[in-house]
């Protein structure tokens, strides 16, 4: 824990410095909004400078897969530091971690899945997705499908082409977004927009129809890609209804619409599976992955592309000569490690069985724990109801006494 005055000293420097994320700019820098400095982590456990501990059931922004303090990470991120700790990836370049951590994300993905690009976050992996996907319908010889569908309370990112991708009017208002090539369509949120009387298999129907109508009134030929999280994360934690992907699918096959799955959040065991992707039974051409790939250890992101899309951009080889896109960051080479050993503490420590069993546990004590205070709620509505309506039935006699 540090000194008063030590703190003293860093909020001060905060207020004055920091220009803190997704945060009220002038109520911070006034000490409106309190500043909290972190200190240390261990586990599932964050604990600040004041010494307070929290449980972070949130886990940093739903992203340290493994928890905190795992030093095999640490451990792997320190020797690729002292051995190589930068050389970029550009025209043939790489280094073994980052040639490694690709093949192993191709091993984890399913089996159409071919090559990996790297990047540093969720935001800039989907606009390197969008980037492709442009220059994809280019090679193809389609310079007018362009528009990407997106859906209402999607979170995609917070850039330019991202924000315009994300679905919350908070994303775009004050920042001229969202672009003119993004739609938005029906978030499947069953319990807040189904109809009465609507099954979930209806409800997924009735959203794919209206992805349908959108690309007709805009005309298939202008329709490039469908971007979707397998589950909704930042737009409200959102499974989607029954039946709902594969009747999406269907609507992107049938206009030759490719499949973005955004799985920044459910990517890397978070549903008891690899991919979200399989567990909801998606056939994506592109996979965005980020915050599970190092449990947020380092900062890593990778597109990861189908045989399809790869064997596209060959073609563009031809056409266009190299691909000229990438960051000067792109497969860091000690994020890359970060990523390695991530991935094999939640293979060495069974950790996506563990979801499973421990989810599923915790899925029916819930839902147990919910239906008590569903009955203990219902109970104290029924005996304040009860106790008003006697107050007010006596105030109703008591009138008619003293008329």
């Amino acid at each position: 824990m540090t000194d008063e005055r030590n703190m003293e000293e860093l909020e001060a420097l905060d207020l004055a410095n920091f220009l803190h994320a997704s945060s009220d700019i002038k109520g911070h820098a006034t000490g409106v909004t309190p500043t909290r400095v972190i200190e240390t982590t261990k586990g599932v456990y964050i604990t600040d400078q004041k010494g307070r501990t929290s449980l972070d059931a949130f886990a940093g922004l739903y992203c340290v897969n493994i928890g905190y303090g795992r030093t095999e990470v640490a451990d792997a991120i320190s020797e690729q530091a002292h051995k190589l700790a930068f050389y970029h990836s550009y025209v043939g370049h790489g280094t073994e971690v980052s040639i490694r951590l690709a093949a192993k994300i191709i091993e984890l993905a399913q089996d159409h899945m071919s090559r990996v690009y790297f990047g540093l976050s969720g935001s800039d992996a989907n606009e390197t997705n969008i980037k492709l996907i442009w220059y994809i319908n280019n090679v193809l010889g389609r310079p007018e499908k362009k528009k990407i569908i997106s859906r209402d309370r999607g979170y995609h990112g917070s850039g330019l082409m991202t924000g315009s991708l994300t679905g919350l009017p908070l994303f775009h208002k004050a920042f001229d977004l969202p672009f003119d090539q993004v739609l938005h369509t029906q978030c499947p949120h069953y319990w807040k927009y189904a109809e009465d009387g609507q099954t979930e298999l209806e409800f997924s129907k009735s959203c794919a129809d209206k992805l349908e109508q959108m690309i007709l009134a805009e005309d298939p030929d202008t329709v490039a890609a469908f971007i979707g999280e397998p589950l909704l994360g930042t737009g409200g934690l959102i499974p989607p209804p029954e039946g709902y992907w594969a009747e999406i699918q269907k609507v992107l096959t049938k206009y030759d619409v490719m499949l973005i799955a955004d799985e920044v959040v459910t990517g890397f065991g978070r549903l008891g599976c690899w991919f979200g992707s399989d567990y909801y039974g998606m056939k994506p051409d592109i996979i965005t992955v980020a915050k599970g790939l190092t449990s947020a250890y380092a900062p890593l992101s990778a597109s990861i592309l189908s045989e399809r899309v790869v064997e596209i951009l060959d073609k563009g080889s031809d056409t266009f000569g190299p691909l000229v896109h990438g960051w000067t960051y792109s497969a860091h080479p000690v994020c890359a490690a970060a990523g390695l050993a991530n991935l094999n503490v939640l293979e060495g420590d069974n950790m996506i069985e563990n979801v499973r069993t421990v989810g599923a546990n915790f899925k029916i004590n819930f839902g147990q724990r919910f239906q008590i205070i569903q009955w203990s709620v219902k109970f104290v509505v029924t005996v304040c109801w009860q106790r008003l309506n006697s107050l007010l039935t006596g105030k109703q006699k008591h009138s008619l006494i003293r008329v």
